[in-house]
């Protein structure tokens, strides 16, 4: 399981004077007596035995399962909304059973707001998952009492024979969806030409890779940029760290795992993927989704910019994320990362960033490469 909350269960491992996880799976447990009063805010779609899977709308709080509402809440409150929203569960073949939005719980699920509902719980299926985390999964009756509303631009291409790619374009850069809100309606099997259900751990990543890659092919036609800039941000527990250069757009993403991180072990554990012009990075095989979320909020940055740059992404991920929540998270770091200097050449840059990487995280300090001839060495030794 990812995360120390997993593993803990409340014995106090981190430190805090409250327990999040504990008092999380409290109200789970509460919530799963008789009929469960809230909101559609969301669905899920299982991974394990696919292509048979579990197809399941989401009820929980009133507070929309998207990236830009819930990074402002604390990361409790995150983990509150999570844990708490109860699946109800659907058993059905990805391939044969997508749905459509005739089957009002799925209506519901991908509406402009969360929808009114109540659930009748038969039986737990299984317990929350952690990676990210999510409420219980449950067998029972779903009844929609509020008047869902689905987006207009979603209805239509859900509607219309579109290429999923073409759709996920339109949706989230045109059209201003959350990738969240995009990412449950191709889960759902609600987009494309060879509709399926996906699991959405899949279709998470699969938005950020169709989007970024059309962001791609708009940076290859901007003209580089003259500076080096350091941005940093941090967003529970995930620190990033921008090291953005002049050049041909080229990416690469350092992962710095703290122990008492999730995935994390006894030691400092330290993942990298990268990629350079003309060579996009299709599937990461150390970083995973994290990359796709990284280029994304990179390349929409460039393209605001109106200048193409070489960029290193150093994630920390500290024992303060002990609950893994997402690629979102990673997504909304870097966008929210703020200038903290701007020099007029890589030297200067460097030793801005190597003087404020401390304890862990200077493990990525080896693994930044911005030039042939410029190195850390002499920030180091």
């Amino acid at each position: 399981m990812g995360g120390l909350c997993p593993r803990c269960r409340g014995r106090g491992w981190c430190g805090r004077d409250t327990c999040v996880w504990s008092r999380v799976t409290a109200r789970v447990r509460e919530r799963l007596k008789g009929d469960v009063e809230g909101y559609v805010r969301t669905a899920h779609v299982t991974w394990r035995g696919y292509p048979e899977v579990y197809a399941a709308p989401g009820l929980g709080s009133p507070v929309p399962d998207e990236a830009d509402a819930l990074a402002d809440l604390d990361f409790e409150r995150v983990v509150e909304v999570s844990g708490t929203t109860l699946r109800k569960g659907e058993r059905r073949h990805a391939r044969r059973e997508p749905y459509d939005l005739s089957h009002p719980d799925v209506e519901a699920a991908v509406s402009c707001r969360p929808v009114e509902g109540t659930l009748e719980v038969e039986r737990t299926i299984s317990g929350p998952e952690s990676s990210p985390f999510v409420g219980p999964l449950v067998k029972g009756e779903l009844e929609i009492d509020g008047t869902p509303r689905v987006p207009r631009p979603l209805e239509k291409l859900h509607e219309d024979d579109v290429k999923a790619r073409e759709a996920v374009v339109e949706l989230v850069l045109r059209r201003g969806l959350d990738e969240n809100l995009v990412a449950r309606a191709l889960s759902l099997g609600l987009l494309g030409l060879d509709r399926r259900l996906v699991p959405t751990r899949w279709a998470v990543a699969a938005v950020d890779s169709m989007v970024s890659e059309h962001l791609l092919r708009e940076v290859a036609d901007l003209p580089p940029a003259d500076d080096w800039k350091v941005l940093r941000g941090e967003l529970y527990g995930n620190e990033m760290w921008v090291l953005a250069g002049p050049g041909p757009y080229s990416l690469k993403l350092i992962e710095v795992y703290v122990p008492g991180a999730p995935w994390s072990s006894e030691e400092v554990t330290v993942l990298e993927d990268s990629e350079g012009p003309g060579r996009p990075l299709r599937e990461p095989e150390e970083t995973g989704g994290a990359f796709l979320a990284v280029r994304t909020a990179v390349l929409e940055s460039m393209v605001g910019e109106g200048r193409s740059r070489s960029v290193t992404v150093i994630r920390v991920v500290k024992p303060e994320y002990p609950i893994p929540l997402g690629a979102w998270v990673i997504r909304e770091a870097v966008r929210r990362a703020e200038e903290v200097g701007r020099f007029e050449d890589g030297e200067e840059a460097l030793g801005f960033l190597s003087e404020r990487l401390k304890g862990p995280a200077r493990a990525a300090l080896d693994r930044v490469d911005v030039g042939r001839q410029l190195t850390l060495d002499s920030f180091l030794y």
